[in-house]
């Protein structure tokens, strides 16, 4: 029999036998006894029934209806009879506040258990239309000494009835066995759960898919005995031997020592252990240990999912504070894994509550973890503490953890995107729980947030004060506390719009109550079929929202497991319509000290019919069902002994990971830009790496340069065919390892036949004016051998540049080049001049004013490309420009021409970082993809409101300070750095302003004046969305954003290739950037993106797991090249401080590949435009962040024989007739 139903021997309810793993017999469904007449379901079938038909909403009510206590008959809420006793419970650790919801009784009606840390818990039973009556007594639950957390019904013993666990802070935690008539005995002890400690909940599913349910105990700190004295032992690191403190073991579920920068120990509070419970024959025993399960921390809540779709269940786990979440991933026998630095870019620092939904509807489960970020100015700037004090804690988490909420969108290749200020749910206020639903059933899972705390402990004033003033346990230490009110917040409902956008509908919705709210469980308390909810407060009875959403569509399902657990925990449902695609993950616990009623609500929106319904079970069985009816509540059965359905081919992946290339490393020297500059917004120090390809050695092929950082030389990584490279050893660039490698391309600069390598010297190590910022030209031997250019072949500049890009300006047969001014050192936004050299029989001349006007105020130049803009066979220049617009020099015979106004591109003031040109939308002319920040990041650009930055003496202290400025709603300007660091860099701030409410409550003018603001150096950004620049053929561009997703990250290099042989130009971008301050924290929540082009100029993403590219790091420079010799182009991503990282193109048509072959001073027919009918080519070099594979041009087939036309740099042109289908390169030599 069931090993845990004999603990209810002579209860109401026979004994069945169950053999875990097995098919139950009959006479075992949830709520289904054969002794009462009623039979059981058969394996893999599905009973039906029409929903009710829903009363229409009135015009102006809103979606949810708040029913007052005397409505519902639910009239107890949490609350805190003695918090003084309790009093760091009360205010920092918030042990409390749990709420669930489930069909106890089988009436089909879910039902509503409440836990308090004072009075007891109580239940609540659903009698129907929103009545409840508290059946704590009747049902044998009453503790009125119990301090209640978590809680969840669950068929433990899985007889068909739920059973309800209930966790207690330190007090014994409570199993009570329902049996069968809506009795419940606490048997936790003699099944191994009581524990007693720091519990907060428990969460249920079958971890070793055994057919029983496991546990996962999230505990947070409890005190140590009195009189426990702190005691570390010293133990040799395991990276390099070295002794260092840690807490002696019994000691280490209430201290931690964290090892912090330069080996300084920090001492921190640990909470207890998790608790890892299997279920072994009816008994609990806690395998935390030997399943993987490490650390001790403030655990606020962990969520059950199965993110790589295995049918095994993997768990995230959101700890608090110094903690980090981790991410378990099941090994397929109930033991973990934690591939949390692996697969997320970053979590929340004080993770909360988190839950688990399908938020883009690409039939993968995402994850949404909740932190205490503000939604206002004013909160954000109080709430914004003294960074000295843990500041370094954020450059030293891995992952990286950032005070704000994370949402981790699944690529499907184990790894996660984020995405949460893309979506607009990076600050949702002090939220607790996060729970995902659709709540107006319009097919797409909205979130809705609980928020609010008990006191105000991160009001940095009033912390101030306690900590300089009062002793922690002194009476006026509490009474300082105990005096101060709540601190109430608006409840916030986010509908989802779809394609990441997310709107704030609380008020809208009827949802935005000003409290303080704890946990939320959802359940169709009336049964018509979409989602209510039950959100539990501080101080108020625990309030009902009946969902009234009408005129749409829905489904509900429900499971019944029969090799797998009862209630089917742990499976996964995708549901299929016209509209699309649906996932829900089976799981009780979730954001709080919460659990919610197991069955799904799916809205269908319009959607009258469903196409299919999947379900992946617990252990790996697929279920497939087809023509079911929507406006139904489906019980499904899991079939067992039956065969899984076909399973959906797969859709061929563009790429694949290789490891070509995988000695070429590029490293950095730790360098603190912020010494010089405190208010920087990014580092300059870590801008690199650059690449370049050419054929060096003279063999055919294409080798590799990878520029370095200051202290790094730059790489030669020579091809020796077949896929092989090797490093080479270059003298000449071993002797500028000191200088910081921000550009670079291969040309040939003399004249001589072989391909010369110049790199432009960037970065902000040293002062302006230090010999390392020469840009430098190597010449080449003929051999592959390298040498410093003689003296005078280059001016002598030494300015920090950036990218560098090759064109023949003047059209005399060689190619002059055009350098960028980056930065100046230690002056940021501040920009040194760029220059035009100009190739004249091998030495540079820096051109003058007559030939390019306004070279000194261009700004600091990201990317360069020479292109032919208007088509009029001179080369034009188009520049990338941070802090300005995209800049478009027209070459008018000879001279460059600021075109930029009349371009219409002036008004467009970005980031920018990277661009590439193309004939994008497949019109004959060229258009040009420009890499921008992105949107998602707190920077939020529009020309109606700016981002802005000042550089000027704003303190009148005589030295020039950056301030960073923001405009709200109501178009104040404000500052977009806190009071903290702001006051460091200027102190008068701090006499001026003294508190932290004085800084938040300040306008811009409030705290520097407008004399000096007026002053200053004022550059301002518009627009942070990468994107298309469409050309009309003239050289007047029109704007086109990029897809939403490829806004994600920064992008910086990209490359335009036609990468499906469709001959239309698809793009690949390099994404993240690791360089903001450590407020901002990384802006990494990018993988990398392709996106193919429909023919017409519009992109479509492909999600990673279908293009096969996954690029976590700090993606600078992109380059395609053939790295295996299979005729198609391949990806090389430069990564600032780690290896090079490469893709190989899986099969696909083989492209038309073509070399030019140029004059004398420009072999590679640098300029020249090629047209393959439909299909135009330029043949470009260098150009900043991204580069081509040195010189070959790809064309999609088109028939055996076409015809190429050919207009070459000099603006001489000529037709070719050539094979197609060969696979060779085609050669094509201009005429001398």
């Amino acid at each position: 029999m069931n090993p845990i139903s004999h603990l209810l021997a002579g209860a109401a309810v026979p004994l069945v036998l169950v053999v875990a793993g097995c098919d139950k017999p009959a006479g075992t469904s949830a709520g289904r006894d054969p002794d009462r007449g009623e039979v059981a379901p058969a394996p893999g079938t599905v009973e039906s029934r029409p929903l009710p038909v829903r009363a229409v909403r009135v015009e102006g009510e809103a979606l949810f209806e708040a029913l007052p206590a005397g409505r519902t008959g639910i009239d107890y809420g949490m609350h805190w009879d003695d918090p003084a006793s309790v009093l760091k419970e009360f205010i920092f650790l918030n042990p409390s506040g749990g709420i669930c919801t489930g069909d106890y009784d089988g009436d089909g009606l879910p039902d509503l258990y409440i836990t308090s840390p004072s009075g007891g818990n109580r239940l609540y039973r659903n009698t129907g239309g929103f009545k409840f009556e508290d059946v704590t007594e009747a049902a044998g639950v009453s503790d009125p000494g119990f301090w209640g957390t978590g809680a969840s019904f669950v068929d433990i013993d899985d007889d068909g009835d739920l059973d309800l666990y209930a966790c207690g802070y330190t007090r014994p935690n409570k199993l009570y066995l329902n049996d069968g008539t809506g009795r419940f005995v606490d048997r936790a002890a003699e099944v191994g759960l009581d524990f007693n400690g720091g519990s907060m909940m428990m969460s249920f599913t079958d971890i070793d898919n055994d057919g029983d349910l496991d546990g996962y105990l999230a505990t947070t700190a409890v005190a140590p005995p009195p009189g426990t004295e702190f005691r570390v032992k010293f133990v040799p690191r395991e990276s390099d031997g070295k002794e260092i403190p840690v807490v002696i073991p019994e000691l280490s579920e209430y201290w931690e020592i964290l090892i912090k920068p330069g080996d300084k120990a920090q001492r921190v509070e640990a909470g207890q252990r998790d608790r890892l419970f299997r279920n072994d024959g009816g008994q609990f025993v806690d395998v935390s240990r030997a399943a993987g399960i490490k650390g001790a921390y403030f655990t606020l809540s962990s969520t059950w999912l199965d993110y790589d779709a295995d049918g095994d269940a993997d768990l995230y786990v959101s700890n608090d504070f110094t903690g980090p979440d981790m991410l378990y991933r099941n090994r397929g026998d109930g033991t973990f894994e934690d591939v949390a630095k692996e697969a997320v870019p970053h979590t929340p620092w004080f993770s909360m509550g988190s839950d688990v939904g399908d938020l883009d509807n690409d039939g993968l489960l995402d994850l949404f973890a909740s932190d205490m970020s503000a939604t206002s100015h004013y909160r954000d700037k109080v709430m914004m503490g003294n960074m000295d004090d843990m500041g370094w804690f954020l450059e030293w988490a891995e992952p990286r953890q950032y005070m704000r909420n994370a949402l981790l969108l699944n690529s499907g290749t184990g790894r996660f995107r984020e995405a949460a200020f893309l979506a607009g749910l990076a600050s949702t206020d002090w939220t607790w729980t996060p729970r995902i639903e659709d709540y107006d059933q319009d097919g797409r899972a909205d979130i809705y947030v609980t928020n609010g705390v008990m006191r105000d402990n991160m009001n940095s004033d009033l912390s101030d004060y306690s900590r300089k003033n009062l002793q922690p346990g002194t009476p006026e230490y509490t009474r300082f506390w105990l005096e101060k009110p709540l601190r109430k917040e608006k409840n916030m409902a986010f509908r989802n719009l779809g394609d990441l956008k997310f709107k704030s509908v609380g008020a809208e919705w009827g949802l935005e109550h000003l409290g303080v709210s704890f946990g939320a469980a959802s359940a169709d308390f009336d049964g018509d079929g979409d989602p209510d909810l039950a959100v539990s407060n501080v101080g108020e009875p625990v309030m009902l929202y009946r969902n009234r959403a009408t005129d749409t569509h829905r489904v509900v399902i429900k499971l019944m497991g029969r090799a797998s657990n009862r209630a089917g925990l742990g499976a996964t449902i995708t549901v299929t319509t016209p509209m699309g695609k649906q996932t829900r993950f089976v799981t009780a616990a979730r954001g709080w000290l919460s659990a919610s009623d197991t069955a799904a609500c799916f809205g269908l929106g319009s959607a009258r019919t469903i196409d299919r319904i999947e379900i992946l079970w617990p252990g790996g069985t697929r279920q497939l069902l087809t023509d079911l009816e929507a406006d139904h509540y489906h019980l499904i059965t899991e079939p067992v002994g039956q065969p899984d359905p076909p399973v959906d081919s797969a859709l061929p992946v563009l790429f694949e990971r290789s490891d070509h290339l995988s000695t070429a490393i590029h490293r950095e020297q730790s360098f603190d830009d912020f010494s010089r500059q405190p208010l920087l917004p990014n580092k300059l120090s870590q801008l690199g790496p650059c690449v370049a390809w050419g054929d060096l050695d003279g063999d055919g092929d294409e080798d590799f340069f990878l520029g370095g950082s200051r202290g790094y030389p730059g790489q030669i990584h020579f091809n020796e065919g077949e896929g092989r490279f090797s490093p080479g050893e270059v003298e000449a660039l071993a002797a500028d390892a000191g200088a910081e490698d921000l550009g670079a391309l291969f040309f040939d600069a003399d004249g001589d036949g072989d391909r010369d390598l110049f790199v432009a010297s960037g970065g902000v190590e040293e002062a302006e004016g230090h010999d390392s910022y020469r840009d430098r030209l190597y010449l080449n031997d003929g051999r592959g051998g390298l040498s410093p250019a003689g003296k005078g072949v280059l001016p002598d500049f030494r300015t920090s540049s950036g990218p560098v890009a090759a064109g023949d300006f003047d059209r005399d047969g060689d190619l002059d080049l055009f350098v960028g001014g980056r930065v100046v050192p230690g002056n940021f936004p501040l920009a040194p001049p760029s220059r035009l050299l100009i190739n004249t029989d091998g030495t540079f001349v820096a051109a003058g004013p007559e030939q390019f006007p306004g070279a000194e105020e261009i700004g600091m130049v990201t990317g360069a490309l020479w292109s032919d803009v208007d088509d009029d066979g001179w080369s034009d220049l188009l520049l990338t420009v941070e802090w300005g617009p995209v800049r478009y020099f027209r070459n008018e015979e000879g001279a460059l021409v600021d075109r930029t106004t009349e371009s219409q591109l002036a008004d467009r003031l970005g980031w920018w970082n990277g661009i590439a040109g193309g004939d994008i939308d497949g019109d004959g002319d060229l258009d040009y993809l420009v890499t921008n920040n992105g949107l998602n990041s707190k920077y939020k650009a529009s020309p109606e409101f700016p981002e802005l930055i000042y550089y000027g003496d704003l303190d009148g202290s005589g030295k020039a300070h950056i301030v960073e400025a923001k405009y709200d709603a109501e178009g104040r300007l404000l500052p977009r750095r806190g009071f903290s660091c702001s006051r460091d860099a200027m102190p008068f701030l701090d006499a001026k302003l003294k508190t932290f409410h004085n800084f938040a409550s300040a306008a811009l003018d409030d705290l520097y004046s407008d004399l000096r603001l007026s002053k200053s150096l004022q550059r301002e950004a518009n627009v942070l969305e990468s994107g298309i620049l469409v050309n009309d053929g003239s050289g007047v561009f029109t704007w086109r954003s990029l897809p939403r997703i490829a806004q994600i990250a920064p992008s910086y290099g990209v490359v335009l290739e036609d990468l499906d042989g469709d001959g239309d130009l698809d793009a690949v971008l390099a994404q993240n950037s690791f360089s903001p301050q450590r407020e901002t924290g990384r802006m990494d929540g990018g993988l990398g993106q392709v996106l193919l082009n429909d023919g017409g100029g519009q992109f479509t993403p492909l999600a990673p797991v279908a293009s096969g590219v996954e690029v976590p790091g700090d993606g600078k420079s992109l380059s395609v090249a053939d790295l295996n010799t299979d005729g198609r182009l391949d990806l090389v991503f430069g990564i600032n401080e780690e290896p090079v990282m490469t893709f190989l193109r899986r099969g696909g048509k083989l492209p038309l590949r073509l070399r030019l072959v140029g004059t004398k001073g420009n072999p590679q027919a640098v300029g020249a435009r090629v047209r393959l009918g439909d299909q135009v080519r330029e043949q470009q070099v260098g150009g900043g962040y991204s580069t081509r594979s040195g010189g070959l041009l790809c064309f999609a087939r088109s028939g055996r024989e076409v015809e190429l036309s050919i207009r070459w740099p000099d603006g001489s042109e000529s037709t070719h007739q050539v094979r197609a289908d060969t696979d060779k390169i085609v050669t094509i030599a201009q005429s001398r």
